[in-house]
């Protein structure tokens, strides 16, 4: 049970207040036990995503709003990998990948919300082992298009700030690097490379592109850097791990290390990091992805726009005070536009 007086200390040290947590926790990776949990910061409360269409979820996304999670997770009548989507508010999972035949793994959605891409695997005689390559599912019409044809393993895509590139993990026979693939050109570039060095798991932000790599060619745990740089970020230390980046629209950073023992997740606010004990455990707690109050508040400010035919800019969007930003706050809005023209005053 988690203190009161401890989820408000938890809510003032990190930028979620009012925004959505998401991680999963599993005691290995080969013990198949992986658990999705979807949290609220404020409250303190964790609440297991499961059903039981599948086993050991894992590498949860947001989409263009915190209802909508994508996962991955094994099928269990199909004995394969799967993408998962899940609506919370709903409660409905659908497996997006069903009986496709395929490894599909690693899904991120657009800035959009319209697509999610992810990594898809299947068995090549000619390289006797599997062969990833990068798909694109349109939530629209369902339809998958294969984006790459690798010949080692391309994975852990993401998309970039704008929609207009993928960036991911390459793995060949040269090494494993960090790539960008244009969704205009159809063309992919290398953006990041060392020799005996492996790299993988970028995310990015209007921050920069952030990437796991190992700290030299003769140490292998594992540090987090900024593309532009190269330099691991100031919390990385070649005592132990730190994977897992999340960079946050406030300029901070959510990441997993095993600082004390097994993968923590950690807040990084630029300064000083801080467990998140209220969700860490003796397992290993990884794969943090974060829906802030300030994205929520976005959303439902250019939806107010749309609904009320105005500039809502200098409005206060948490209309009925509770604290979060959500759809009550644009029916609120809506009716207060049909009863009086007063309320377009900065009430901020």
């Amino acid at each position: 049970m988690v203190s009161h007086f401890a989820s408000l200390l938890l809510a003032a040290v990190l930028p979620l207040a009012g925004g959505t947590l998401l991680f999963h926790s599993y005691s290995s990776y080969g013990a198949m036990d992986s658990r999705l949990y979807v949290c609220d910061p404020v409250s303190g409360t964790a609440k297991e995503l499961g059903d039981a269409s599948f086993v050991h979820a894992m590498n949860g996304d947001f989409g263009s709003h915190c209802y909508d999670i994508t996962f991955m997770a094994i099928d269990p009548a199909a004995d394969e990998w799967d993408i998962f989507l899940c609506n919370t508010i709903s409660g409905k999972i659908e497996n997006l990948t069903k009986n496709s035949g395929f490894r599909n793994e690693d899904p991120k959605f657009s800035p959009d919300g319209k697509n999610i891409v992810f990594k898809r695997g299947h068995w090549s005689q000619e390289t006797d082992g599997f062969v990833y390559e990068l798909a694109l599912l349109d939530l629209r019409t369902r339809e998958i298009v294969m984006l790459t044809e690798g010949g080692g393993e391309e994975s852990m895509p993401c998309f970039s700030p704008d929609g207009s590139k993928i960036y991911y993990a390459n793995s060949d026979s040269s090494g494993t690097q960090i790539c960008a693939f244009d969704l205009l050109t159809r063309e992919s570039r290398c953006l990041y490379t060392e020799e005996d060095i492996h790299a993988y798991y970028p995310m990015a932000s209007e921050n920069g592109l952030f990437f796991t790599r190992w700290h030299s060619a003769d140490l292998h745990n594992d540090c987090i850097v900024r593309l532009e740089s190269g330099i691991p970020l100031p919390f990385c230390d070649p005592a132990y791990n730190c994977s897992d980046p999340f960079p946050l629209p406030s300029g901070g950073m959510l990441f997993s290390s095993t600082k004390s023992g097994s993968y923590d997740l950690y807040f990084y606010d630029g300064n000083i990091e801080t467990p998140l004990d209220l969700y860490n455990t003796e397992l290993n707690e990884l794969g943090a992805s974060c829906y802030t109050e300030e994205e929520m508040q976005r959303i439902v400010a250019c939806t107010a726009d749309h609904l009320l035919q105005r500039n809502t800019s200098s409005m206060r969007m948490d209309a009925d005070g509770s604290g979060t930003v959500d759809a009550f706050d644009l029916a609120l809005l809506k009716r207060m536009a049909s009863e009086t023209d007063a309320f377009s005053c900065d009430n901020s």
